[in-house]
């Protein structure tokens, strides 16, 4: 195993539901109805600006870019109060990692959250410290399913630890089906869990299971 990148809201840590009451209020600023239905339908797995346009649009309003950033940094200013108040480990999560990182696998976070949002949560949950590397949402122009992210997230990893990291031996751990076809476009191997979707809708990828809990450090290997 040369690498192992993790997605984070969802993956390492209960956020999804914090994501989604943030685009809900800040939408409701303009008039425009999201429901939890289809949030996690629709639009799980977009970093915000995607999620903002492609939701607004989908309620027939356009978005201008300045209005955007403005919505997003409405957005962030709720989540980050949130993720102070009460944000928490997925279950497994956290032991995991930390059964990663003490066996020397070089670990990464892609995510399509905003970096200090994904500092601040790993900080909190005490895994923060585990990884090498991070591409959050402003580190790349296309998200999730393209699969720049990771790609741009196994470089990174590879310059930090200085040694090549093969994409067919890097596993990565998602919860959306965007994220899995990134993941696999990007030649890597990849762990699903379904916190957010259900098995079903997570078949591309090479495992899945219910959670992290039910996940040992060999059983990761056993996918490569």
């Amino acid at each position: 195993m040369d690498a192992v990148i993790f997605d984070f809201d969802g993956v390492v840590v209960d956020s999804e539901p914090v994501h989604f009451a943030g685009f809900r209020d800040v939408l409701a600023t303009l008039g425009l109805d999201l429901t939890l239905e289809d949030y996690y339908d629709k639009y799980l797995g977009y970093d915000d600006h995607d999620c903002l346009l492609i939701a607004a649009r989908d309620r027939g309003a356009e978005l201008s870019e300045r209005r955007i950033a403005d919505l997003t940094a409405a957005k962030t200013a709720l989540v980050q109060r949130a993720f102070r108040e009460s944000i928490q480990p997925l279950p497994g999560s956290v032991a995991l990692i930390r059964a990663i990182a003490a066996a020397g696998v070089p670990m990464a976070i892609c995510s399509g959250a905003l970096r200090n949002e994904i500092i601040l949560a790993g900080r909190t949950v005490g895994v923060l410290d585990c990884f090498q590397a991070i591409v959050a949402a402003q580190d790349v122009a296309r998200g999730k399913p393209d699969p720049e992210g990771y790609l741009a997230a196994r470089e990174l990893l590879a310059r930090a630890v200085g040694k090549d990291l093969r994409p067919r031996r890097c596993i990565v751990v998602e919860d959306s089906p965007a994220g899995v076809d990134a993941a696999r476009a990007a030649g890597m191997k990849v762990l699903a869990v379904a916190t957010s979707y259900s098995p079903n809708h997570l078949a591309k990828a090479d495992r899945v299971v219910a959670s992290l809990a039910d996940v040992t450090f060999a059983e990761l290997q056993e996918l490569l």
